[in-house]
């Protein structure tokens, strides 16, 4: 796979910003946000709607639900139409040479940023690590199979054939179950390791701006 192009990059002062996301990423980052929470918390819901008391009935739950489940349906689409129009898929798509990178992202995560190291200084401004490639990549198919276990446990008669297939609808629930608590941790850790940049704020920041400030490793 051909190596991803450097980052256009800019100067204010001493400081140094890469353009990591364009308008059309970023408005659907921020759909995908939305659509990730509601999803989450309506499926607590109606998975146990005595425990998680946070919307007034099922029927509201599930309308909104599936509201959220069509709008991240579209904007997946959308993202994977957008990023091969565009190229950028080659920076997202993980790799399997992408591992040999793990070892150093974990010690950058679990000891550089705690002591004060900035991020390892590769030469070339790149917009994925390695890890957010892994998660990005894999993203798409668990929504696939999220979704179609999802329909699957509504329209119970009309898929009855396919709930066997994996031994009943007890079993798609527990699947999709699980699913959900896969995005539950990569959605919090992302939100975590956002904070981890220069400044607390500043890889939020270019999730509206689009650009982020850079600080590389001194040799």
């Amino acid at each position: 796979m051909e190596e991803a192009k450097a980052l256009p990059v800019k100067k204010i002062g001493n400081a140094t910003f890469i353009y990591k996301h364009t308008i059309a990423t970023r408005i659907v980052h921020g759909l995908h946000i939305i659509s990730m929470i509601m999803l989450i918390l309506t499926g607590f819901y109606i998975y146990a709607p005595a425990t998680f008391r946070i919307f007034p009935n099922m029927d509201i739950a599930r309308y909104l639900h599936f509201i959220f489940m069509y709008l991240i349906g579209w904007t997946m689409i959308y993202k994977t139409y957008y990023l091969i129009v565009t190229g950028e898929i080659k920076e997202l798509v993980f790799r399997w040479r992408d591992l040999l990178e793990f070892p150093s992202l974990i010690k950058h995560y679990t000891y550089d940023i705690f002591v004060g190291i900035p991020e390892k200084n590769t030469g070339v401004y790149h917009k994925y690590n390695c890890g957010q490639r892994l998660v990005y990549s894999m993203w798409p198919i668990l929504l696939l199979i999220q979704g179609i276990t999802g329909i699957a446990m509504y329209f119970t008669t009309r898929w009855a054939a396919f709930s066997n297939l994996f031994g009943g609808i007890q079993n798609l629930k527990f699947i999709h179950f699980i699913i959900c608590w896969l995005f539950l941790v990569t959605v919090v850790a992302h939100a975590y390791l956002g904070s981890t940049g220069p400044k607390v704020l500043d890889f939020y920041k270019s999730v509206i701006t689009g650009w982020e400030k850079y600080v590389a490793k001194k040799h």
